[in-house]
């Protein structure tokens, strides 16, 4: 909800943006799509629903920001990591659950609320030097902690440790 709201906000400065919120139960996506309905929103917003991980990730790879909106939580999404690889600019709520991972160095973190998360999103369309510069630090972020790579190498430290 905090992101429909949020776009309407984000439609009002950028007629020609659209948001696509993949996943959710079908009593999810029909939630929100009355709640775009009633903001205003018809023909701006598409639901998917729930997809495959291919899908997804074609969606990702679409998209132009990524939105993580979380209003409570204490476990980091998994969908974080990936979208740290993904070359697109992040914009993540401000709570634990991904604050332990992300900092406003590799995201642009916004308060659970509309108007911040708003802000946020019009930030990472229109402010191409914040774009190149957390993207970049995300990636780092993602290659030095989180790839496949460095898992790999941390299995191997522990195994060393071991033995």
């Amino acid at each position: 909800d905090i992101l429909v709201d949020a776009f309407a906000l984000v439609h009002e400065a950028r007629p020609d943006a659209r948001l696509l919120i993949v996943g959710g139960t079908s009593d999810q996506v029909l939630a929100l799509e009355s709640r775009a309905r009633e903001a205003g929103l018809d023909g701006t917003c598409i639901f998917t629903g729930r997809v495959s991980k291919k899908q997804a990730m074609h969606y990702l790879g679409a998209a132009s920001v990524l939105v993580s909106p979380r209003r409570l939580g204490t476990n980091t999404p998994l969908k974080v990591y990936e979208q740290l690889a993904s070359g697109k600019p992040l914009v993540a709520t401000n709570i634990w659950s991904h604050t332990q991972v992300l900092d406003d160095t590799v995201c642009i973190l916004v308060d659970p609320e509309p108007v911040s998360m708003a802000q946020g999103i019009l930030a990472a369309l229109n402010d191409e030097a914040k774009r190149r510069q957390i993207v970049a630090a995300a990636r780092k972020l993602y290659d030095t902690k989180y790839s496949r790579s460095a898992y790999e190498g941390k299995i191997r430290q522990f195994l060393r440790a071991l033995g």
